[in-house]
Order: C-alpha cells, then structure tokens, then sequence
C-alpha cells in the first residue's frame, strides 16, 4: 500500500514514519551487539578479534545502504509522481543489481581478509579468530545487501511498518542462535566466533525469506528480467556508488583510528570496539530519522512541494538537539553497569566509561550532518552529501582523533572525536542557514537529477 506524504502536518507524518524505524534499526545493530556481548564471554582476545570486524561489516552494510538510497529516491520520486509502473520496474533492476553486488562482496571478502587484518594491525593470535568470524559472515552477506537494498522500496511507499518488523524478526532470531551456536548445547556442538556468524546468517535467511513473501504479495516484485536492465544499472549506479561511499567512509575513518588504537595495546581495542558498537544505538533516533527522511523527500520532491522539504529538515534537527542531549545523560548515569556488561577486565572497563563519558554529547553534530546528507541523497545530489563526508570524517574526525591518540592515548582520542563533532554540527547549521536564505542556491537544489 502507498502512503501520501506530500499533505498533512510535517512533524505527524515525519514521526509516523520515524517510529516504526526505530525498532528496524536497533534490531539491525542489536546484530552486532548481541554478538559482541556473547563473543566478549570468550575471554579479552575473542572481544577484540570482533572488534577488527566492524569496520569491514559496516562497511558492506553502508554499501547496501547506499545503494538503497539511490533506489528509495528514484521509487519515492516515481510514486509523488503516481508513476506506480515505473516504480515496480526500479525495484525489478535493483533486485538483480543487489545480487550481484552481494556475490562479488562475498568473493572478495573471502579472498582478502588475512592481508586486510595483518595491514590493520591485528595481532597474529587474533587473525584466525577473526577468520572464523567472517568467512561465514562474507558467505551469507548478499541475503544482507539484497534485504537492506530491498527495504528501502517498501519504505519509499511510505511503509517503514513491515521493513522494521523483517529486521526486528531476524534480530530475535540472532538472539536466539547466538548462545546456542556459539557455547553449544546438547547435541549443539560449540561453535565459538564461527557460532555467532552462523548465527548471524540463518537470520538473515528468515528474513530474506519473509522480505520476498511480502514484495510479491504487493506486486512490487517479479523475477522477469526488467527492460533496459543495464541502463537502470548505470542510472541507479551513478546516484547509488556516491551514496555508497559516503555511507562506507564512517567506518573507512573508524578503521583508520583503529589502527592507531591497535598500538595502544589488546584492552584498547577491545574497548574501541565496544564504543563502535554502542555508538549505533545511541544514535538509533537519528538513524531513523536518516531513513525516514527519504521517501518524505522524494515523495514531495516528485510532487513540487519543496518548502515542506526545508520544513521538515529543520523540525528533525530540532528535535534532534533535544535528544541526543537526553541520550547523554543516561550513558553517563549507565557507564558503569555497561562497562561491566562487555568486559570483565579492569582497564577495559575504564575506557569504555571514558568513551561514554567524553563523546555521546556531541553527537548531535553528527545527527546534523547524517541527516543533510540523507536529503541531499534523497534529491539525487549525491556528489554534494559525499562532499560533506568527506568534511566531516577527513578534515575533522580522523585528524583530531589521530592527533588526540599522539598527545594523550586513547583519552586523547576521544577528545579529538568530540572535537570534530563539535566543528561538523556548526558547519551544517551554517549550510543549512545559508540554503534556505540564498534563491540560487536553493534552486539548483531542486533541479531535477
């Protein structure tokens, strides 16, 4: 069913499509978190093995982000149109393109990961358990890529309820195939790292499973060949690979910092890793407003209703403000117990209350600049939001924590990370200041792509 966005109240039909993503998302990074708490029960080692793989798993995740920018765009463009065929045959292309994205990932993750992790700075011991871990995982990655891609159409039509269900599905069942093929029992042999990707991939099967289930049954999916499949591949390459990297330069720049915590030693890696997982969540508002942001967009950008776009960009950062202060308060008041949930070791528990203590507060800086770029994406003007990537994560993020790493550890680290995210939420508030005051501008802007 296709919802109409471009009528009615902004902050009611934003939050309506918003609250059903929040589930979505925290069961997409509960993946990753129910697998480093289970995995972290192994021992300091087993921890920071899982955590030289998030910035590989994030990676792929934001390339099939990216691509589902690219066909929530064209799909919610298509439908504030009422152009429903056109739309269909986007989703038919991207099916197809998804795949086989998904397989080439698989192969060249499988081939390369003993170099990728000895040039990261793993330390010999863990490479093997890193192994483990993500050759089942790059084996099972395209049911991921297809799912991810394939939700944004669901949500281009204004339905974030059943994409969130699907995620929230596959996440239980994560929950439920960690402890069991990770630690064994009965005649379940114990599977250690291997368990909790295995784990991993049969939930995204569930999941792949139902996806289909539910586009067929709306006629939104056939497995005909679309016409000029090649040139809707060019078409949603051109918007998607942008996207893409602007999606996949977060955990570029995380992998990056990594390798200046791995000389800090095992326990500041382990702690690192942990700060990268909680970060997800603590950011989870913003996320959803990053995915509901899009079929508003486009849905209005397709019907000529530009100033309810502007509206809405600035309700959202306003909200947002307000939020990610509340979210501060309460993982100061939780460091902690959270500490003590991920490690039992004393030094590692020490930086993971540093890192929530020091960062979580200037988060709303990176809300800003995650949030533009999701417009900009949306209005097909993925070379600016790559602009602004770039910006953020390479002139501030990644110098500051670098040079905070050299002067102070990795406390100093921590400090540069705040820093940049301080500088980026200015930087964009300028920007979007000066957009919406500046007539040339503003109409470049919404020159269709």
């Amino acid at each position: 069913m296709v919802k109409n966005l471009v009528t009615g109240e902004i902050r009611p039909v934003l939050i309506q499509l918003t609250l059903p993503m929040v589930y979505g998302i925290v069961a997409i990074f509960l993946f990753n978190l129910v697998d480093t708490y289970f995995v972290s029960l192994l021992g300091t080692d087993y921890l920071a093995a899982i955590s030289f793989t998030f910035p590989v798993t994030m990676t792929v995740m934001n390339l099939a982000i990216g691509l589902s920018i690219a066909v929530g765009s064209v799909v919610a463009r298509a439908i504030g149109q009422k152009n429903h065929a056109e739309a269909v045959a986007w989703i038919g292309k991207t099916f197809y393109l998804s795949l086989a994205i998904g397989l080439l990932t698989a192969i060249i993750g499988i081939t390369c990961a003993d170099g990728l992790f000895a040039a990261m700075g793993a330390e010999p011991q863990i490479i093997p358990l890193i192994k483990q871990y993500l050759l089942w995982w790059f084996a099972g990655c395209v049911l991921l890529i297809i799912m991810i891609v394939l939700n944004a159409t669901l949500r281009a039509t204004g339905n974030t309820k059943l994409p969130s269900k699907i995620m929230m599905l596959s996440a239980a069942l994560n929950g439920i195939f960690d402890p069991l093929l990770i630690f064994g029992w009965g005649p379940v042999p114990a599977l250690g790292m291997q368990g909790a990707a295995i784990a991993t991939v049969i939930s995204w099967l569930v999941g792949f499973v139902f996806l289909m289930r539910v586009l067929i049954k709306q006629d939104l999916l056939d497995f005909h060949l679309p016409a000029n499949l090649l040139q809707g591949w060019g078409r949603l390459l051109a918007l998607g690979i942008p996207a893409s990297l602007t999606n996949m330069l977060g955990p570029l720049a995380n992998g990056i910092l990594l390798t200046a915590v791995a000389g800090l030693g095992t326990h500041a890696v382990a702690a690192f890793g942990v700060g990268a997982r909680l970060e997800p969540l603590m950011l989870i508002v913003v996320l959803a407003l990053t995915a509901s942001l899009p079929p508003f967009v486009g849905q209005n950008f397709g019907a000529g209703e530009h100033g309810r776009i502007f509206q809405g960009l600035k309700s959202a950062m306003g909200f947002i403000s307000g939020w990610q202060a509340g979210v501060y308060v309460l993982m100061a008041v939780l460091a902690f117990p959270l500490s003590w949930i991920f490690s039992d070791d004393a030094q590692v528990q020490a930086y993971i209350r540093l890192f929530l203590w020091i960062v979580p507060i200037t988060y709303m800086g990176m809300g800003f600049s995650l949030m533009v770029n999701s417009v900009l994406n949306a209005l097909q003007k993925p070379q600016l939001s790559l602009l602004i990537s770039l910006t953020r994560l390479f002139i501030f993020y990644v110098p500051l924590g670098y040079a905070g790493s050299q002067l102070a550890g990795l406390p100093g680290l921590f400090i540069g990370c705040a820093l940049a995210h301080i500088l980026t939420g200015v930087l964009i508030s300028l920007l979007v200041a000066r957009s919406e005051v500046n007539s040339a501008w503003r109409e470049w802007l919404f020159r269709a792509g």
